[in-house]
């Protein structure tokens, strides 16, 4: 945990010195999330998942956006010790369709290197799977979605359905996801 928390305050204050020192506005941006993904489990109190993600924007040019980005979840069974998470670290290019509208469609693709990990597994639902494991593998999605710009262009907000061909937090190839954009 203090090497994510290491990492991601590295990232935070790079992007920021970079953002500081930038002599054009509007080409860099900072986006976030950190939610609870919204399933049954959550609402019937069996687990939760917070879901995280931090990137960095740099736009090439008004439709090409790229930048590293550090993403994840974490699960935890309410009633028992069972926890498991992914923890993905990659970059994304973004080719945006109208790059001066307030509403902007998009479509993204990401690869990313992911670490997988579970520990307490229960024994009773799979034998052959070990208690305490983790496995990593290289991944990745592409997304097509919109978004929506304040009317200074500063915040935005980005709606987007993620395909993959490894599974999500909610154990699907695809997602609906969303992430808060700070913009200079």
């Amino acid at each position: 945990m203090k090497v994510l928390t290491r990492t991601l305050l590295t990232i935070f204050f790079s992007g920021f010195c970079l953002i500081l020192s930038s002599q054009m506005t509007g080409k860099h941006s900072i986006g976030i999330q950190l939610n609870p993904y919204f399933d049954e489990a959550l609402f019937k109190q069996i687990s939760v998942k917070p879901v995280y993600a931090l990137r960095y924007s740099y736009r090439i040019n008004e439709h090409i956006t790229i930048g590293p980005e550090l993403s994840g979840y974490f699960a935890k069974v309410l009633n028992d010790d069972f926890t498991f998470g992914n923890f993905n670290a990659g970059g994304f290019f973004r080719y945006s369709f109208l790059p001066s509208a307030r509403i902007r469609p998009f479509i993204e693709l990401s690869p990313y290197y992911t670490y997988h990990y579970w520990k307490n597994f229960p024994e009773i639902a799979y034998s052959d799977q070990e208690p305490n494991g983790n496995m990593s593998f290289i991944s990745g999605y592409a997304a097509p979605g919109i978004s929506l710009f304040s009317k200074s262009g500063k915040i935005s907000l980005d709606l987007f359905y993620k395909f993959s061909n490894k599974t999500f937090v909610n154990n699907n190839q695809s997602v609906f996801s969303y992430r808060l954009n700070f913009n200079f």
